[in-house]
């Protein structure tokens, strides 16, 4: 997902800058402009949209607005609830009362119950809120949370939060690393946990997003890995790679995941586009290229990759639609449908996919406030619901 700084018309020009050791840019307008020639016939030849989801889950009362998805050992889901629309929800009377965040649990039965309730000494001590979004179990069985502030704070107030899980529950939770502006995607790739940063710096009409890289020994220490602030082109030492866009909508870095070659891929959701980097030893972006784009495809979100199937599999949150991406950037539209609820299993404004067996999770996230005159939602409902396609 998704918030939105600054709205404006204009679209800008987009330079990709890589960034070593978080001070060094290189100018990759050339490897963008060969990747789009490349990329324009597999626009011109996408068969165009399907129409195959189907209902996954209703939710219950109080997941107001269900976000990230992981998957543990025994195939359970864990599903992130910030519920970022009670503030839209009371406003227009759908609410009596703000719906708290947490975190649930699906079980391979499908039922779906909390699993970890936000405590008082959870929440942030500047804003008195906790956003969890996307979600990985790391190497040492706990889970990691991006706890997003941004909607309550924009100064740096987003972090990390590490959910630690003993015999199997939810115990505790601790902060792990502080100072994002923005933190919303994460991937583990080894033992470093890689996060979106969607705001690393903003400007009138101008947005700088990246990814950072943290090691998990690092989030061992009894005191929380704190950024620096991207300042002037440069960056605290763990960032990984830069982006640069219009800021029409106000966030860029979204979505994140690795192949199976060690290629990291990241969606630029506002550029309507998917990057390719490779990575040096110390996890430097040492070269980065546009590897999808296509006219179904408007606000890459939620990305992930299946290398039993080859496939990248991506939510499309501005344009209703969830898309297939072959290896070599290639995308088939699995589902797009117009403005709805999602009672019908039809997509309402999908921001984050998981795949679990043969079926794709997808979570509707119907967070249209945030994005006016730029989704195919134009309302927020109360109905709130998962929906999946079978593959």
């Amino acid at each position: 997902m998704k918030r939105l700084f600054h709205l404006s018309a204009a679209v800008a020009s987009v330079l990709l800058v890589a960034c070593n050791s978080g001070t060094t840019q290189n100018d990759a307008q050339a490897d963008t402009a060969t990747q789009q020639n490349k990329l324009q016939a597999n626009i011109d030849t996408n068969a165009g949209p399907a129409n195959v989801s189907q209902p996954f889950i209703k939710l219950p009362k109080g997941y107001n607005t269900p976000d990230g998805l992981a998957i543990t050992g025994d195939n359970s889901v864990i599903l992130s609830v910030p519920n970022f629309n009670n503030e839209y929800l009371l406003k227009q009377g759908l609410i009596k009362s703000p719906d708290a965040p947490f975190m649930a649990i699906i079980g391979t039965d499908n039922k779906i119950a909390h699993w970890y309730d936000f405590k008082p000494q959870d929440m942030h001590p500047e804003t008195g809120h906790v956003g969890p979004m996307d979600s990985a179990i790391g190497p040492d069985g706990n889970l990691y949370v991006a706890d997003m502030q941004v909607f309550f704070n924009k100064d740096h107030k987003s972090r990390i939060l590490r959910i630690n899980i003993v015999n199997g529950k939810a115990v505790s939770a601790d902060v792990v690393v502080e100072g994002f502006i923005a933190s919303n995607g994460v991937y583990w790739q080894g033992d470093h946990l890689f996060v979106t940063e969607s705001v690393l710096q903003a400007g009138n009409k101008s947005l700088v997003s990246g990814v950072y890289a943290i090691a998990l020994k690092e989030m061992q220490d009894k005191s929380p890995v704190h950024l620096k602030p991207y300042q002037n082109g440069r960056g605290d030492d763990h960032l990984v790679v830069t982006f640069q866009s219009d800021n029409h909508m106000g966030f860029g870095a979204d979505g994140i995941t690795f192949d199976d070659k060690g290629y990291m891929y990241t969606t630029v959701i506002e550029k309507g586009q998917i990057f390719r980097s490779k990575l040096d030893s110390r996890n430097k972006a040492v070269e980065t290229t546009l590897f999808a784009q296509d006219k179904h495809m408007k606000g890459p979100d939620g990305l992930i990759f299946s290398p039993e199937r080859n496939t990248f599999y991506v939510a499309d949150f501005l344009n209703n639609a969830v898309h297939a991406i072959s290896r070599d950037g290639k995308v088939t539209t699995l589902q797009m449908n117009g403005d709805t609820d999602g009672t019908d299993g039809k997509l309402d404004q999908p921001a984050e996919i998981l795949l679990r067996g043969h079926e794709l999770l997808i979570v509707n996230m119907d967070m249209a406030w945030a994005t006016p005159k730029l989704s195919v939602n134009t309302k927020v409902d109360t109905a709130y619901n998962l929906s999946k396609i079978n593959l």
